[in-house]
């Protein structure tokens, strides 16, 4: 079976994390069947173009690791894929349906089309323009007078409008519900509907995948496959994703929502896509009795097993923040501390803002070793950050939870004095400075005082990473080197 599918982002800003879902579902689609998957600029709107966003959105696409087989930058025999340097293309295509008796110009201003609207809505009718009958004749005599015209859709009256979805099956709407739709625009760029429809034909796309937001587009869509006389593509509608226990789409006051402000975060890419694979798809793999449904998939995987009748019909989808991390903690935990220090030293490069440690952690030989004691309870990776911090900054201002006493002041003194001593009595060489030859001893600075030993080394972790909460401390102990350790314990 031929397969080419398409995602075709607007450089209006970035790029919503669920257009990273919608590209997966097309990217998998075309990867199982040996088809093409096909990048699209869709850049007609230039009033909301923001400067920068086609280099933006190839670099998100990039880092998310959906290499694509034809658009821009790599080409392909189907191009230009941007649709700002097609416009001829679509005009053409325009004039035939003027020609056909299919569309037709509308000399309508911007305030007499929003007073038509208006009145369509107190009528409960949809917009149908008064220049829809004009003559050639008429039409000539307006071009030279009026300035600014557009080419509208003739939407036929009260007929139906059948199509088969995917996702959600046999569909049906009338004529009435749809508005005599723009084609070409006063500054003679196309309209979204026009030339998605030109685009999906002329570069051969057998699968169209979007959210259902986009449902009450398909018809008039359906019309212009129809008035150009073309075989319209598959089309399948997604469920749209939401935040968890609402049924409002995600918000930024929840969290992010744009795909680059999840890798600002720190979560990793294939960690995201794994979690996004499973939001509004279900796997064909049986379970035995009794099994957990798993949920951990690769790229590789999930493309063997991608169809579209497993995805599920629903308009809304949760988008589980909470469960997002989990996902993120196991690929951290999954992978080896090799792997994770790469990773970490890009994206430190790439998005972190505490820039004040960048000389010490992208210089360290240790980092290696140091995020394997703290990788199996980080998150993210800025958590990693977070946790590696102390090995560059000594602790200050440290809150002991203690009562202020002469008696525990006093305690705190002679377990410097003993700490001191003891660590002073080590080398420094690296054979010498290992944790399993003065831990013996740091118990027999606990059974001195009468204590437990995990109260003495709470103690000594506050001195020397100044939260009660670190990785293994001796591990760490002897990552940070005796001089530090004397020096903070000192302090």
């Amino acid at each position: 079976m031929k397969v080419r599918t398409r995602i075709a982002p607007s450089p209006t800003g970035g790029l919503h994390i669920g257009h990273i879902r919608t590209m997966l579902y097309d990217y998998a689609l075309a990867n199982k069947h040996n088809g093409q998957f096909i990048v699209r600029i869709e850049d007609t709107d230039q009033n909301r173009y923001v400067e920068g966003a086609v280099e933006n959105i190839l670099k998100i696409i990039n880092e998310y690791g959906l290499s694509y087989n034809e658009g821009p930058v790599v080409g392909g025999e189907f191009g230009p894929y941007v649709q700002s340097e097609r416009l001829e293309i679509y005009k053409k295509y325009a004039n035939e349906l003027v020609e056909k008796g299919l569309a037709y110009y509308c000399f309508l201003t911007q305030e007499e089309t929003e007073e038509l609207q208006k009145q369509s809505r107190l009528e409960n009718k949809k917009l149908r323009s008064p220049y829809r009958e004009s003559t050639i004749e008429e039409i000539e005599t307006l071009k030279k007078s009026r300035k600014d015209w557009v080419i509208r859709l003739k939407v036929p009256d009260n007929e139906d409008i059948e199509f088969d979805d995917a996702v959600l099956g046999h569909l049906k709407f009338n004529t009435s519900e749809v508005d005599d739709q723009v084609l070409i625009k006063s500054d003679g760029f196309p309209t979204y509907h026009l030339a998605v429809v030109i685009d999906d034909h002329l570069m051969e796309v057998t699968h169209i995948l979007r959210g259902n937001d986009w449902l009450s587009s398909t018809p008039k869509h359906v019309l212009l496959y129809k008035a150009f006389g073309w075989d319209m593509p598959v089309i399948a509608h997604l469920p749209n994703l939401k935040e968890k226990d609402s049924n409002k789409k995600l918000s930024k006051r929840h969290g992010a929502v744009f795909a680059v402000q999840f890798l600002q975060e720190g979560y990793l890419a294939d960690a995201l896509l794994n979690f996004l694979m499973l939001l509004g798809w279900s796997s064909p793999e049986a379970r035995k009795h009794g099994e957990k449904e798993k949920e951990i998939y690769t790229l590789e995987e999930f493309t063997q097993l991608f169809a579209l009748d497993r995805v599920q019909k629903t308009a809304l989808v949760s988008f589980d923040r909470e469960k997002l991390l989990w996902f993120n903690k196991e690929y951290i935990k999954l992978k080896s501390s090799s792997e994770i220090r790469d990773i970490f030293v890009n994206w430190y490069k790439e998005y972190a803002e505490e820039t004040d440690l960048s000389t010490f952690i992208l210089q360290d030989y240790d980092l290696e070793q140091k995020i394997g004691l703290i990788k199996d309870r980080a998150t993210t990776l800025k958590d990693i950050l977070n946790q590696l911090a102390f090995f560059y900054k000594a602790p200050k201002n440290i809150e002991w939870k203690i009562k202020q006493t002469e008696s525990t002041i006093s305690i705190i003194e002679d377990l410097k004095k003993d700490f001191l001593q003891l660590f002073t009595a080590f080398d420094s060489n690296s054979k010498n400075w290992n944790h399993e030859e003065w831990e013996p001893k740091m118990r027999l600075i606990g059974d001195k005082y009468s204590k437990r030993h995990g109260d003495i080394f709470m103690v000594l972790r506050l001195a020397i990473v100044g939260s009660p909460f670190s990785p293994p401390l001796f591990e760490a102990m002897q990552l940070l080197g005796k001089n530090e350790v004397l020096k903070r314990l000192s302090a």
